[in-house]
């Protein structure tokens, strides 16, 4: 795709006319991100299992003027990976963005860890986003037009923490991969570029666990360069640029955004 160079930086950025669905939108990195495209403007469709959360976020999302549907989707089944794109088509037109956010973690030393445990993460943190991906595109190619999808992946997935966190890991490395393997598959010929975004540690409902020992704190501070936690809003310009038009020579890439954790 060629640009104007008229364009100016807010109309790149610009997801105008545009259907974007988030899974794990019901909470925490999700609900943020959802708002950000809405800002942009986009279109929503938030996916997600918890539904009594779910309509809470809509409401919020058609307050500041955007279109808004809450699907319910629990993306280790299949089916709701073709629903969820299937009724965003009928309700609010084609989808063009996909954020792959919907993952789950677990803290057990390895040693200790069921394989069923480690199965469960793998089937919703990869294989989901897999399966999401997989409905995106065929909508993508059956309608003609090209898209983006944003995996949300984790530095876990690019360097290895003292936490044990096995199954989240392998599953976010994993994602990394894929992510690669899409581009290649889709990005020439579909016209569907995908690129993971590698969150480091921000304050959400996943890490407020972790986050809520103060010596695991300092531990995590310490190695970032920039000596802090990010804030949510700080993933909002990586998230864009992916989404948009503006990253429209991008493709196949990890983006981290992680205050400079993976230096070390």
């Amino acid at each position: 795709m060629t640009h104007d160079a008229a364009l100016g930086p807010g109309e790149l950025f610009s997801l105008r006319g545009k259907v974007a669905v988030v899974t794990g939108a019901s909470s925490g990195l999700g609900v943020r991100f959802a708002h950000t495209l809405a800002a942009a403007g986009a279109d929503i469709v938030l996916a997600a299992r918890r539904t009594e959360l779910l309509e809470d976020v809509a409401a919020a999302i058609r307050a500041s003027g955007r279109r808004c549907i809450a699907v319910p989707t629990d993306v280790s089944r299949r089916e709701d990976c073709d629903g969820v794109i299937r009724e965003a088509a009928a309700q609010l037109g084609d989808v063009h963005v996909l954020v792959n956010n919907a993952g789950i973690s677990r803290t057990e030393p390895a040693h200790h860890e069921d394989l069923a445990d480690f199965a469960s993460i793998v089937d919703v943190n990869l294989t989901g986003a897999y399966a999401m991906a997989q409905a995106f595109a065929r909508q993508c190619i059956a309608s003609g037009h090209g898209g983006s999808i944003v995996n949300i992946a984790s530095i876990l997935g690019i360097a290895a923490s003292t936490t044990p966190q096995a199954g989240y890991s392998a599953s976010k490395a994993g994602l990394l991969g894929l992510t690669r393997d899409l581009a290649v598959q889709w990005s020439g010929r579909k016209g569907i570029r995908v690129n993971a975004l590698a969150p480091g540690f921000f304050s959400s409902e996943m890490t407020q666990p972790l986050l809520a020992d103060p010596t695991r704190l300092q531990e995590l501070t310490a190695r970032t360069a920039l000596g802090r936690l990010g804030e949510a809003d700080e993933l909002a310009g990586a998230l864009l640029l992916l989404a948009s038009d503006a990253g429209s020579y991008i493709t196949g890439v990890t983006l981290a955004v992680d205050g400079g954790w993976t230096l070390h």
